[in-house]
């Protein structure tokens, strides 16, 4: 099936394990993929008939920056109920990263998790 990507969406959260992680702004990247039908918008060659990518961004940046998670999984998660419901028919596949994760022995760029959500699922 036809995929759109969207790469390394960044924003400033307050996701961590620890009340200190939580208490100070982190740096936090997305990559999404979503695989959906495109053979209208090929065809047409309007915005209505496909995904607006701006919309999924909004999304992701939005829930990035307004809610606290303690952990990756959680804010992925909620990342894909979200999307699942204003694009039912898609699947998505979401990888999420913190950056520099502090307290992290041989100081690794980045930890993430990536979940998939079915479509309808």
């Amino acid at each position: 099936m036809p995929t759109l990507v969207l790469a390394r969406i960044a924003f400033e959260g307050r996701h961590g394990a620890t009340e200190s992680e939580r208490r100070t702004l982190r740096t936090f990247e997305v990559d999404i993929e979503i695989e959906t039908p495109l053979d209208k918008a090929a065809a047409s060659d309007e915005l209505a008939d496909t995904i607006d990518y701006r919309e999924v961004a909004e999304i992701i940046v939005g829930l990035g920056t307004s809610e606290t998670h303690h952990l990756l999984e959680s804010l992925a998660g909620r990342m894909l109920d979200a999307l699942g419901a204003k694009f039912p028919w898609a699947i998505f596949r979401v990888d999420l990263r913190k950056l520099a994760p502090p307290g992290c022995p041989g100081h690794p760029a980045y930890a993430a998790v990536r979940l998939t959500r079915p479509a309808g699922g």
